[in-house]
């Protein structure tokens, strides 16, 4: 299965609001799990639209094992309350031996870590505030 594949699962699975998904075959296994992402609303004057407050910060930028601290230098890879820049590695989302980098998409101030080291996570999911 490819990490492509892997993305469009995670994508159906979060649009069904299914929160677990575990796939089995010969030499191959998977098990995802979803983490809802709960928006709160803002109720504006009556008669007026509501508005949805929009997360500002670090969302996985795929399907994988999110990952604190390098898994190959075993060093942190930001430290939150850090001044970081956009495009900056904040984080490392491992697929098997593929280490794929977690980067700012913005200036800012590094929140702490929404998720724990070694969680499963899905695309978008929401892994550091940035102020």
């Amino acid at each position: 299965m490819t990490v492509e594949e892997i993305e469009r699962l995670a994508a159906c699975c979060a649009s069904a609001d299914i929160g677990e998904i575990e796939l089995a075959e010969a030499g191959f296994s998977l098990r995802l799990r979803m983490q809802s992402v709960v928006a709160e609303t803002l109720v504006a004057v009556a008669g007026a639209p509501k508005a949805e407050t929009v997360f500002r910060g670090v969302r996985a930028p795929g399907v994988g094992v999110f990952r604190l601290n390098h898994p190959t230098a075993g060093n942190l890879v930001a430290e939150p309350g850090r001044t970081v820049r956009k495009g900056e590695t904040v984080g490392v989302l491992q697929v098997g031996p593929c280490l794929k980098a977690v980067v700012a998409p913005a200036d800012g101030v590094l929140g702490a870590a929404l998720v724990e080291d070694g969680a499963v996570v899905g695309y978008g999911t929401p892994l550091y505030a940035l102020a």
